[in-house]
């Protein structure tokens, strides 16, 4: 997944914690929609959804 997730044009870094089901992604800005995270994530065979932004550790 985070290999599918770097191939996305515009995605700066990529976290996947598979024990959490969790990934998190640095992207830039206009670059890339959060929908198009969401369809490599799903082109790589697992399912994804957007997540609330957290900075306490979700």
């Amino acid at each position: 997944m985070r290999q599918a997730l770097l191939g996305v044009s515009g995605v700066v870094h990529a976290d996947v914690s598979y024990s959490k089901k969790r990934a998190n992604v640095q992207y830039e800005l206009g670059v890339v929609e959060p929908a198009s995270l969401i369809a490599a994530i799903d082109g790589a065979g697992f399912a994804a959804s957007l997540m609330e932004d957290c900075d306490t550790g979700c």
